[in-house]
């Protein structure tokens, strides 16, 4: 087991408004459509947008969404803060853990949001390249699917 530390930061100012920017993040459906990559997919299992919900998803390619990912949320500020845990496994085989922080603040009339990720994987760097990679994509597709909306 070749275990891996990183904490990822990220911070994009996004149009619009903190209300319509934090109802796609909240909302598991809209959270759906925006946050995997292009060409990829994420099916629900169990949804609970609160202190002490958990939500359980199957990600990747559409034909095999082989990554199951379970999110305990610990903390939920409306319109400014979301703390959680993540687990990602395939195959009941643990590929990483971590702690997710996502921040929302005003910023004009945009929001400014900054995530920070802080990842333990458990299979090398690759799982840490693939956090980095989809948390980036993930706010570029918030931003893009707010706007489009």
């Amino acid at each position: 087991m070749s275990i891996v530390h990183e904490t990822l930061k990220f911070t994009k100012t996004i149009n619009p408004e903190l209300s319509r920017v934090w109802e796609a993040f909240a909302d598991p459906i809209q959270r759906a459509r925006w946050s995997v990559p292009m060409g990829e997919a994420m099916v629900y299992e169990q949804a609970a947008f609160e202190v002490g919900g958990r939500d359980r998803y199957r990600c990747g390619p559409p034909e095999s969404l082989d990554f199951v990912n379970i999110v305990d949320y610990s903390l939920i500020v409306p319109q400014s803060l979301v703390v959680y845990t993540e687990t990602v496994t395939t195959s009941d085989q643990p590929l990483s853990a971590g702690v997710v922080t996502w921040s929302f603040t005003v910023s004009g009339d945009k929001t400014e949001v900054q995530l920070t990720s802080q990842v333990t994987s458990f299979v090398g760097d690759g799982m840490i390249e693939g956090n980095r990679n989809g948390h980036a994509k993930a706010l570029n597709q918030l931003e893009e699917f707010v706007l489009d909306e």
